[in-house]
């Protein structure tokens, strides 16, 4: 008796087993075999080694994923699109994409984990897991060649009271130097423009750099024979400022000069009063002095910063000397009416007046230039200027096109390929470092987010700002290409394959 019940036991287990080292595609045809019904279940069973019960296991999980496979769903948002491995390595890729793509905090990338994946992760974790990935990041800023970067420029950015170092390319966009220093003076800029200098060949022709001091000395310690141009960014901002003050000051005085005809024309109270209301006519007696002493500064700063916008710092615009002239005047100018708003017009024109050389920078550059392409074409060098200043008339003033025969006539063939070279040299020409300033305010969203920035942390954020790629940009250029591509030429992996990591496709 005992001999039968161990002999039972012993085929139930085997059968079990057998049944558990079933793959899924062999449940699967035992499933399926037995919804068919061409073979006898107990056929199916006998034919893989496993009970009866098992096969009808199988039918009923091959039915009800057909039944699921056909179900028409009731609500098209409870749809499933697709499904996502999700593995520590995708969690991984996950969290940089918050921090960076999304600009996340590290307390943002704990609660997105833990209200739409269920998933709990500390803040150490987060923090382990982006400097797990730094030094490779770090290597690849420092392997970049930047000698291909001809125009630099240079600003600084504050966060917490700590200066934050910032440098870029003026074409590719491409960051070549964010770090983060105790103070903003000469040392450090001077410090580390050497050092991309000697370990990443960064030599560009020249540099765009703001009022700032400290970022001229520094330069010019490092590199003592690359120019350091102003800013027009910085001249004319400030300069429209002021000038929309003075203008709702005006407004604000005109006011003034209403009220008290209203007051005058509709008197109430103690304004009946004869003595009063000759009280009142000499109030705006000197309400009608200061409005329009308002609007005559108005008008004059109004037609200072045109010519310091349309013709002194304009591309297009007098020779260098006269440039020089014009400045000197409109100096003069703000200095004469300084008395009557110093604390709005006296930083301008300061700026002005200490600047007045590398304001103009560009200008000098622009007309050696116009003498190569004279010498190339054997032409005068004011038949290349009358071509030059043909491209800051407007395409609809006849001007232009009188002026554009007569040059075609007189040059001949050469015309359009003068017209070209000085297309080029227009191009060519910066004059404003407003490009820098866009980058830091696309900085100052990652800054808020951390009380301290660490310098760890704005090396990886210079990897990432350098190799990811643009969706949309003013210059079609630049559409669907990194700075990285920009500024070498050539393709790279997205960054966070440059990491590692294999970013997740959908089945087609």
């Amino acid at each position: 008796m005992s001999i039968s019940i161990d002999t039972l036991s012993a085929q139930k287990l085997k059968v079990s087993h057998v049944a558990h080292s079933l793959n899924s595609n062999q449940r699967q045809e035992i499933g399926i075999q037995a919804i068919i019904g061409n073979t006898p279940i107990l056929h199916v069973a006998d034919r893989y080694k496993v009970s009866r019960k098992f096969v009808y296991q199988q039918k009923e999980k091959a039915l009800s994923g057909i039944g699921k496979a056909f179900e028409i769903p009731s609500n098209k948002d409870e749809e499933v699109l697709f499904h996502l491995p999700v593995t520590k390595k995708w969690l991984e890729q996950s969290l940089l994409g918050l921090m960076f793509i999304c600009k996340s905090s590290y307390q943002g990338v704990m609660e997105f984990f833990r209200d739409l994946f269920d998933y709990q992760i500390s803040k150490g974790t987060v923090h382990n897991i982006v400097y797990k990935h730094l030094e490779k990041a770090k290597e690849i800023n420092h392997q970049k060649d930047l000698s291909r970067v001809k125009e630099g420029l240079h600003d600084e950015i504050y966060q917490a009271g700590d200066p934050v170092l910032v440098g870029c390319c003026a074409r590719s966009t491409y960051c070549y130097l964010l770090k983060l220093e105790e103070s903003c003076d000469a040392n450090a800029w001077g410090v580390h423009l050497l050092d991309l200098k000697e370990k990443q060949g960064l030599v560009p022709d020249f540099t765009i750099i703001d009022g700032g001091q400290a970022a001229r000395k520094g330069q010019k310690d490092a590199w003592p024979e690359i120019p350091a141009r102003g800013d027009t960014f910085h001249a004319l901002k400030p300069f429209l400022e002021m000038v929309s003050y003075l203008e709702n000051r005006a407004m604000g005085a005109l006011k003034v000069v209403e009220g008290l005809n209203h007051q005058i024309m509709y008197p109430r109270g103690k304004w009946k009063n004869a003595d009063n209301r000759v009280k009142l006519y000499q109030k705006l007696l000197e309400a009608e002095q200061i409005s329009k002493k308002a609007f005559y500064l108005v008008d004059d700063l109004t037609i200072l910063y045109r010519w310091l916008k349309n013709d002194i710092l304009s591309l297009v615009g007098p020779t260098y000397a006269n440039r020089q002239d014009l400045l000197k005047f409109l100096v003069e100018q703000l200095c004469l009416r300084e008395s009557m708003c110093p604390h709005k017009i006296g930083p301008v024109r300061k700026y002005l007046e200490n600047h007045a050389d590398n304001l103009l920078e560009f200008v000098p550059h622009m007309e050696m230039c116009f003498y190569e392409i004279a010498q190339e074409f054997e032409v005068s060098l004011s038949d290349v200027i009358d071509v030059y200043q043909l491209k800051g008339l407007a395409s609809s003033n006849r001007r232009r096109w009188e002026k554009h025969n007569e040059l075609r006539a007189r040059l001949g063939g050469n015309f359009y390929w003068i017209e070209s070279l000085v297309d080029n040299v227009l191009d060519d020409t910066f004059r404003a470092n407003s490009l820098v300033e866009n980058i830091n305010s696309r900085l100052r969203n990652y800054f808020t987010l951390r009380r301290e920035l660490g310098g760890e942390y704005l090396e990886f954020l210079q990897f990432f700002l350098n190799h990811r790629r643009f969706m949309r940009s003013k210059y079609t250029e630049r559409v669907g290409k990194s700075p990285a591509e920009l500024l070498m030429g050539e393709k790279h992996k997205h960054w966070l394959e440059m990491l590692g990591f294999e970013l997740f496709k959908q089945a087609a």
